[in-house]
């Protein structure tokens, strides 16, 4: 294990954001003086430490490190200048008509040359002081573009503004150095160990960590492929190319450390590039792919990549040494390969129950996947469907077994079922009535299903005498499947959880944005709906304001890093409003993945002209934003329960000229469904009482008296570290 002193700030940066751990350095002590001025430090961007004597026996040189404050001000988004359009946000915004009509005197006046005296621009135009007050304005007030003088004035301006008197604190833990190894090993485990994807944003962490702690990691336990391709790529760069070809199971394996080791999409769910291979390396990667069996299926479902694969690989070569290899290869190019899924639409079609059950016996997942299919299908099989499918739940994961029993326990009742995929897009889909299970049909597959999952947890080893605490606030809280395209950032929770929000106060909404090759648009919006999610109106750039709603401008380019806020006053929103769902519409240019791009919300106790637009230490969540698609999604507030519902959401195909009333109907249908997800998908407390009860655990009625305990903020088991629950739990 590296010594200490081989510890660099980027390690303890992985550290402070993802375990919100603050390692302290053993030493003499902290000065008092120093000490407190420390926290206040802290304090002033709304951290806080759970122990504060461990500094007793540290040294000054923590107090100093400029990358743990930088990183600490990453977190909440405080590594950016935020200058909105109107800088008298969110006291005087203009109306919306009067500021359209002196837009295009401007543009006009301009392009005329009209305009003699007034303020000259960097971009050269002319702004009349009876026109527009530039003083007033982060960005051109005519094109709303940013130039360098307005951003620099602008800045300068609004810096020496009051802070907000309001906290959102986050809990730092002090550990010593000598124990960060430790912590960070367990977190790295954790990750390569858990049971459901894990976020792409946290490869780059994970393959620091993998240098520094590659040796604890043991590879048969790396369930997930994508997880496996990171350990592949560690082996493979250090130069033991033969173990790493050894740990791919299937020709798809190979593919993501073809990936993992350029950079590409280890998902597979956009193009990869390839890496070039030396002739002792492309010979291992033709051995291994002959010590596979049948090949064929797994080459031909990502026939294009392997056709070039094949390209480089120089399969002829090994024809004589690798015949198998050589005929699949074939086959891709010149033929056609049958596959599992296609010999399973044949026998459906052909309706002969005995053969599909016996053709699926050889995939457990696929045949859980389809058992509603097959009962809606094939009703008179109905027997030997459950027949078969209770017997191969034993080889189902606790993953899959727990997605089950919530579908399941919903899908006779609900009109639209939502379906996710690995790039986090989302699909709402009609579902069948005519698919509806008889009760008795329904009532025997959730007791086998809640059989098998009580063997399996209880498999994890016994809790008996012991006594559980479980919060049963995790009643709101989704496990953490599906983390693949989850954004990154201070809230790590499942799609669809609840978390409290203060009524009382204003949620202030911002996003960040800074180009890099293109002019871009993004457009923050919030849309307001009813009790049953209907559409009642929206505040955005076509709609400065709305009752208890006010928008802080429309910036149009950001060369400099442009940001945009919403005020939404919760408690002065028009009676018929029960939800507001912001919404970031990429309206020209980059995609969110291509540049600097984040969002999230503060909650403000102060919102005047005097006070910091931008107040880091006010801030509940922030998160990178990434991804492709026309908008996001990223929360729902319901007024009714005090909630906030992440969404985490990326949707449209449109590439530009993205805006609010052009995907309204869309996201109607789509946040009615996502406000659902703690009702038809598997929550942390169904989990936690499964645990509980399955490995024979008592039950505490209080935190104090429990040996473990489910919740929320330093608990055993918290749901916000979603890398223990998925290794843990799953």
């Amino acid at each position: 294990m590296p010594p200490i002193e081989a510890f660099c700030p980027a390690v303890k940066s992985i550290a402070l954001r993802r375990l919100r751990a603050l390692a302290v350095p053993a030493g003499p002590g902290v000065s008092p003086r120093n000490k407190l001025a420390f926290l206040a430090q802290l304090a002033s961007l709304g951290y806080h430490v759970d122990d504060p004597a461990r500094l007793d026996a540290s040294d000054d040189t923590l107090l100093d490190d400029p990358a743990l404050f930088a990183t600490l001000r990453a977190m909440r988004g405080g590594d950016a200048d935020y200058v909105p359009l109107f800088l008298d946000f969110p006291n005087d915004i203009p109306d919306d008509d009067e500021l359209l009509f002196r837009r295009i005197v401007g543009w006009v006046g301009n392009a005329l040359g009209a305009f003699e005296a007034g303020h000259r621009l960097d971009n050269g135009l002319v702004v009349p002081e009876w026109l527009f007050d530039v003083t007033r304005y982060g960005a051109d007030p005519v094109t709303q573009f940013q130039t360098t003088g307005q951003f620099e004035a602008a800045r300068a301006r609004i810096a020496g503004r009051d802070g907000d008197t309001h906290v959102e604190w986050i809990r730092l833990r002090l550990i010593p150095e000598a124990d960060l190894d430790h912590h960070l090993t367990e977190f790295l485990l954790g990750n390569l160990y858990a049971k459901a994807s894990i976020k792409e944003a946290l490869h780059e962490d994970l393959t620091r960590l993998l240098e520094r702690h590659g040796d604890a990691v043991d590879p048969a336990r790396v369930t997930m492929k994508e997880n496996l391709a990171l350990v592949m790529r560690l082996l493979w760069t250090a130069g033991d190319h033969t173990r790493a070809a050894r740990l791919a199971k299937t020709p798809t394996d190979l593919l993501r450390l073809f990936a993992a080791l350029t950079d590409s999409d280890i998902s597979l769910a956009d193009e990869i590039t390839f890496p070039k291979l030396t002739r002792a390396q492309r010979r291992v990667i033709v051995r291994r792919l002959g010590a596979m069996s049948s090949i064929e299926e797994d080459l031909w479902r990502y026939r294009g990549l392997w056709r070039a694969v094949g390209k480089s690989l120089h399969v002829g070569e090994y024809a004589a040494e690798q015949p198998t290899v050589a005929r699949a290869f074939d086959l891709i190019r010149n033929g056609k390969v049958t596959t599992f899924d296609a010999r399973t639409e044949a026998l459906l079609a052909g309706g002969d129950a005995s053969k599909i059950l016996a053709h699926l016996a050889e995939r457990p997942g696929v045949l859980g996947r389809r058992v509603h299919e097959l009962l809606r299908k094939l009703p008179a099989a109905t027997p030997a469907i459950l027949d078969a499918f209770d017997t191969l739940l034993p080889s189902v994961t606790l993953k899959n077994a727990l997605v089950l029993e919530s579908y399941f326990a919903t899908i006779n009742d609900l009109e639209r079922r939502t379906v996710i995929n690995k790039r986090g897009r989302v699909k709402v889909l009609e579902n069948n009535a005519k698919g509806a299970l008889r009760a008795d049909t329904l009532a025997t597959l959730r007791e086998r299903i809640a059989r098998a999952l009580t063997t399996k947890v209880a498999a994890k080893g016994s809790w008996v005498g012991r006594r559980v605490w479980i919060d049963p606030e995790l009643a709101n809280y989704t496990v953490p499947l599906q983390q693949r395209a989850a954004s990154d950032g201070l809230l790590t929770f499942g799609r669809g959880s609840r978390i409290r929000v203060d009524l009382g106060k204003v949620l202030r909404l911002f996003v960040y944005w800074k180009q890099t090759k293109l002019r871009t648009d993004l457009d923050l919006s919030a849309i307001q709906f009813d009790a049953d999610f209907r559409y009642i109106g929206h505040v955005s750039y076509t709609n400065l304001a709305s009752q208890g709603i006010v928008h802080s401008g429309d910036i149009q380019s950001a060369p400099h890093g442009a940001a945009e806020f919403i005020d939404i006053t919760l408690a002065e929103l028009a009676p018929e409003v029960r939800y507001v769902l912001p919404q970031v519409n990429k309206y020209a240019g980059e995609n969110f993945g291509q540049m600097t791009c984040h969002a999230g919300w503060m909650i403000r106790e102060k919102v005047d002209v005097d006070r910091a637009t931008f107040d880091i230490k006010t801030v509940q969540n922030k998160f990178d934003l990434a991804g492709s698609t026309g908008y996001c999604l990223p929360f729902a507030v319901d007024l009714e329960l005090a909630r906030a519902t992440l969404f985490d959401l990326y949707v449209g195909s449109r590439q530009l000229e993205n805006r609010v009333e052009s995907s309204a109907s869309d996201v109607e249908l789509i946040g009615r469904e996502l406000l659902r997800f703690t009702e038809t998908r598997p929550t942390m407390l169904r989990l936690a009482e499964l645990h509980r009860d399955a490995r024979g655990a008592a039950a505490a009625l209080r935190r104090e008296d429990a040996d473990l305990t489910f919740g929320l903020d330093g608990c055993t088991h918290d749901a916000g570290r979603a890398e223990r629950v998925l290794s843990e739990l799953l």
